[in-house]
């Protein structure tokens, strides 16, 4: 589960595998800068399953819509037989 006590920008991750594949989920919450300088709150849920080629990115109104529908991915993967790999922040170093 995500933690939501500190609400700066903050990315999660999570790797799955399934028949010797690999594939993540990311979610991303950061601000968006334009050119005139001004910042606009961002969060997208990130999937990149190498069997469809291109990552997708979708962008949601809310923090919290992005959240469930992040959480709502994880589900259903595992529930098509993927196996979760690596859930938590992105590790460092």
């Amino acid at each position: 589960m995500i933690d939501r006590t500190n609400d700066t920008p903050k990315t999660y991750l999570t790797i799955l595998t399934k028949n010797s594949i690999f594939s993540f989920l990311g979610l991303v919450r950061a601000e968006m800068v334009d050119s005139d300088g001004k910042g606009k709150p961002f969060t997208a849920v990130v999937k990149l399953d190498p069997r469809e080629g291109e990552p997708v990115l979708k962008e949601f109104q809310t923090s919290g819509e992005a959240r469930r529908n992040y959480e709502d991915a994880i589900t259903t993967s595992i529930d098509r037989g993927w196996s979760v790999v690596y859930r938590g922040l992105p590790l460092k170093g």
